[in-house]
């Protein structure tokens, strides 16, 4: 089956913008000359040669071809570069994907990178290296993604999930289940959210189903067919995965026991 990703906003200026090149293993570093980027660029390489062996462990893939990673000094330089308002992304344009290989036009990621900013972690990674299962919707494409990182601006998933709960600002997952509802979602929720709970179903049903449900809904299909295989998959509805989600977060000793 051909994806094509929905990039509207995408620039392709930093192909000409002179940047410099630094080649490792299984990354093209692509960073100005000068920034925070090539002063740290040992160190960077070393963290994302990690990422990228944890994650395909993880994820049970293999994977042949170059990431081509982007690092900005800033926000407006990557939004006038490349055009997209968002702190990290990635692109692959358009996909073709066949019993778990795939075929993209761009393997990209781009991200800011500075004394305030440094955002290197597995998110972005995970979300190319994983395109051989599939493109599940935003509620598992997201969740995996923040689940392999394992934090929310170092701070654990669950714990995070859990003051937002109590601070009654979760979102409905069933609500979630439509892509068509993150256009407002505020990000200092959702990400710890959909990542506390994709980490909570795998660890409560495993890895397996997760690949299955991830594998069989889509951001193609409408949010009927996705609820339906959803409940096909775990015998329970995202409502009935929800509770059980929200009652492992209210159990008294959750923060003091993820904490510790």
């Amino acid at each position: 089956m051909k994806y094509i990703q929905d990039i509207s906003w995408y620039k392709d200026g930093y192909l000409n913008s002179g940047l410099t090149k630094k080649e490792t293993p299984h990354y093209s570093f692509y960073f100005q000359k000068g920034s925070l980027t090539e002063q740290d660029i040992k160190n960077i390489i070393d963290i994302k040669e990690a990422h990228y062996k944890k994650i395909l462990n993880w994820l049970d893939l293999n994977n042949s071809r170059k990431i081509n990673y982007y690092l900005y000094q800033s926000l407006k330089e990557k939004m006038d570069l490349m055009g997209d308002d968002s702190l990290g992304n990635t692109i692959w344009e358009e996909l073709e994907i066949e019993n778990e290989k795939t075929d993209s036009k761009k393997f990209e990621i781009h991200v800011v990178y500075n004394e305030k900013c440094k955002f290197i972690g597995e998110h972005e990674d995970t979300h190319l290296l994983s395109l051989p299962w599939g493109v599940s919707i935003y509620l598992f494409c997201e969740g995996l993604a923040q689940s392999m990182e394992d934090n929310f601006m170092g701070e654990d998933l669950h714990v995070v999930a859990k003051k937002l709960l109590q601070e009654n600002k979760l979102y409905p997952l069933e609500w979630l289940c439509s892509n068509n509802n993150w256009g407002n979602v505020e990000p200092i929720i959702i990400y710890p959210q959909v990542g506390s709970f994709s980490k909570f179903i795998i660890e409560e049903y495993g890895k397996d189903k997760f690949k299955q449900i991830y594998q069989n809904t889509s951001r193609y299909f409408d949010t009927i067919k996705n609820l339906s295989e959803i409940e096909r998959t775990y015998y329970r509805t995202i409502n009935q995965l929800e509770f059980e989600w929200l009652s492992f977060l209210k159990k008294a000793n959750t923060i003091e026991k993820i904490s510790t």
